[in-house]
């Protein structure tokens, strides 16, 4: 990586914060990138299985099991335009909240947004590197990261950092991308997906990002994840095993994402969310992702963890020891405790089936033939 990675990535950034908001699509589909800003589709997949409800919010919920009553003093990274950070301190989960975000157009807006409200003495929105602020040792009950951790250029300093500023005991909450870094997704995953995407009809397949049809889906290159964004996920793979090494895990909450998110990508608009028949196809795309998850096949590409700050650091964990970590079947090493329980008891996993073992060139066919010879 180049020594100007923060610096490229804090011009992109401040464009995107630097422009209008587009106006909502006509199209039932809305968004075309983002899954998880598709209430179907977060209700189902993430709403559900982290939080039990369909109305559920991983936010909400941990502000609820673990900043009751308020923590006095939280620092935010990479808050954008601090939108999580103003409900945060409107439920009084927290009393005060540090927020920190590269992009000068986010801050200014935030601080906008909250300036002659009883929250505008309780947000501090600043612009800058949290790491050259030299802010005080154990000064924060509460480190709060949404989405940011795998932007961090330089990982094990900030984890060193995040662990200094809390307070003893003090908490490290974060709902993270924590896959293949820059996207670039393992061969297995991509044959995956194009099976998936085989199994579409050509109404579904039509990618409004591309403007034409999409038969079939291609890995990420890193050339194109340089001139998207240099610092997406750029060391997201070293996030669970540092977060191991630094604090201890308390919570552990995986949604997967490893195929929504790529699958979803660019056809979101293709699908009606009050026809019952666009709604029945994304359920199936759920329900393959769900089983190969809980089958340990394919790695979790997000979570929501809960961890709290461990008296000292412990030694890094051996590659070996990390290696299936965002699998369902992992368990810690033991100096590093035991792994929450990430499913309910009735999907617990069974030993892991690798995707060449279930054989076919169907999806479906190989999943029912696969589930069949475990009966």
């Amino acid at each position: 990586m180049s020594g100007s990675m923060n610096e490229d990535a804090q011009k992109i950034w401040d464009e995107r914060y630097g422009q209008e908001p587009a106006p909502p699509s006509s199209n039932q589909g809305g968004d075309p990138m983002h899954y998880t800003l598709h209430n179907f589709l977060y209700q189902n997949s993430i709403a559900l299985p982290t939080t039990g409800r369909l109305d559920g919010w991983i936010v909400a919920d941990v502000g609820e099991r673990f900043m009751k009553p308020a923590v006095k003093k939280v620092l935010a990274l990479g808050s954008g335009m601090a939108i999580i950070e103003e409900f945060l301190l409107k439920q009084d989960y927290a009393e005060h909240i540090v927020a920190y975000e590269f992009s000068e157009n986010a801050c200014r807006a935030a601080m906008e947004r909250v300036a002659g409200t009883p929250l505008e003495g309780r947000l501090e929105m600043r612009s800058g590197d949290v790491l050259v602020d030299n802010l005080p040792s154990e000064s924060f009950d509460v480190v709060f990261v949404q989405a940011a951790i795998h932007h961090f250029e330089k990982i094990d300093e900030m984890f060193a950092m995040m662990h200094r500023l809390l307070k003893p005991d003090g908490l490290l909450m974060y709902d993270e991308y924590v896959g293949d870094d820059h996207h670039i997704f393992s061969d297995e995953v991509v044959e995956i997906l194009n099976q998936l995407n085989d199994s579409l009809e050509p109404r579904y397949r039509f990618d409004h990002l591309a403007g034409a049809p999409r038969n079939s889906i291609h890995a990420n290159t890193m050339e194109a994840m340089m001139a998207l964004d240099p610092s997406e996920g750029v060391h997201a793979s070293r996030i669970l095993p540092l977060t191991y090494q630094w604090f201890e895990v308390l919570q552990r909450r995986d949604f997967g994402g490893t195929l929504l998110r790529p699958f979803f990508c660019g056809i979101l608009p293709n699908f009606d969310w009050n026809d019952e028949r666009d709604r029945t196809v994304a359920r199936m795309i759920m329900l393959v992702e769900r089983m190969l998850l809980q089958k340990g096949v394919i790695p979790s590409h997000n979570t929501d963890i809960v961890a709290r700050k461990r008296p000292k650091p412990l030694p890094p964990m051996h590659p070996a020891e990390s290696a299936r970590i965002g699998f369902a079947d992992w368990v810690p090493p033991a100096l590093y405790g035991t792994r929450p329980e990430a499913v309910p008891p009735t999907l617990r996993v069974t030993p892991r089936a690798p995707w060449a073992e279930m054989g076919g060139t169907n999806i479906v066919d190989s999943l029912r033939r696969w589930l069949a010879g475990r009966r």
